[in-house]
């Protein structure tokens, strides 16, 4: 929250020295009321994906610690990965560049678009404080490609780690609650980016499938491997009763079909239900923002003419 405020305190400062200057200049700044409000949504956003990203960072090493009883670590080992596991490839720079030319690309081509009966796009093409939307872009562009990237590759990266090093026990995923935990917790950080534009439904699948497909591959073989080990000695039971050899070793028979259904019902995701509900739920909130939005819109265009 403090990085947050701070470099929501330092765009909002930049905005007030920029018009100030252009003011001083002589230029004609004019703001609307809608224009001032834009203004300030385009500051929260990036102060919060600054804000996020910092935040996602420290707790990811967190995660890993909390994880350590579902992890074949020692706690040297444990204390590496909570380290190494933040530090970011150098494709993320060519992520970012990307990002950022597709930024300046696209605000060109709005400030060359038909203004004829649109007061708020010809006052943003303003020639005077036309590089302040460059500016004010690059920044929320550059902190929102940070975000999205570290997100994702936190989560591959600990998705990773639970593969190569998680416990599996099909009965018992209480070691695997910080987990579902981290997922919840990723999930309402992007909550506010999903109202801002529902395309960012994409992201907030990825950061909640990612950490939890390598330790499900390790439990689809694990419960594969018991099946077809418990299915054997039923067969060979069973063959044993049919044929009349029944001894004490062969008395089992009922808790090894009793074993095999617990183990046909094991489930093979890490993630309680209740997870998966509150996505739904969450994902549905900027879902039915947008939705919202377009009727009301709609309605007062039919009501108002």
């Amino acid at each position: 929250m403090f990085v947050g405020l701070v470099a929501g305190a330092a765009l909002l400062l930049i905005f007030i020295i920029w018009v100030a200057i252009v003011d001083w200049l002589g230029g004609d700044v004019h703001f609307s009321n809608s224009r001032l409000f834009l203004e300030a949504f385009f500051i929260v956003l990036p102060s919060y994906c600054i804000a996020v990203t910092v935040y996602m960072l420290e707790m990811t090493s967190r995660d890993v610690l909390a994880l350590a009883p579902a992890l074949a670590l020692d706690e040297k080992s444990l204390a590496r990965e909570a380290a190494a596991i933040t530090e970011q490839s150098g494709a993320i720079h060519i992520w970012t560049l990307c990002w950022i030319l597709t930024m300046f690309v696209l605000t060109w081509w709005a400030s060359r678009m038909a203004i004829d009966g649109n007061a708020l796009v010809k006052e943003f093409s303003q020639p005077v404080i036309a590089g302040w939307s460059y500016f004010r872009n690059l920044v929320y562009v550059f902190a929102l490609s940070q975000l999205i990237w570290i997100d994702i590759a936190l989560a591959r990266r600990l998705g990773r780690l639970l593969e190569e090093h998680g416990k599996v026990n099909l009965l018992d995923r209480s070691g695997l609650r910080a987990l579902a935990k981290r997922t919840r917790r990723s999930v309402l950080v992007w909550i506010p980016l999903l109202v801002h534009s529902i395309i960012f439904i994409a992201v907030l699948l990825a950061v909640v499938i990612l950490p939890a497909t390598g330790i499900r591959r390790r439990y689809i073989e694990e419960k594969s491997r018991q099946l077809a080990i418990v299915r054997s000695r039923i067969a060979d039971r069973s063959a044993a009763v049919v044929d009349g050899i029944v001894t004490s070793e062969y008395s089992n028979l009922p808790e090894l079909v009793s074993w095999e259904q617990r183990l046909q019902q094991a489930r093979v995701w890490p993630y309680d239900m209740t997870v998966y509900l509150r996505v739904f739920l969450y994902a549905g909130i900027g879902l039915s923002s947008w939705v919202g939005a377009a009727f009301v819109e709609r309605f007062i265009g039919a009501f108002f003419g």
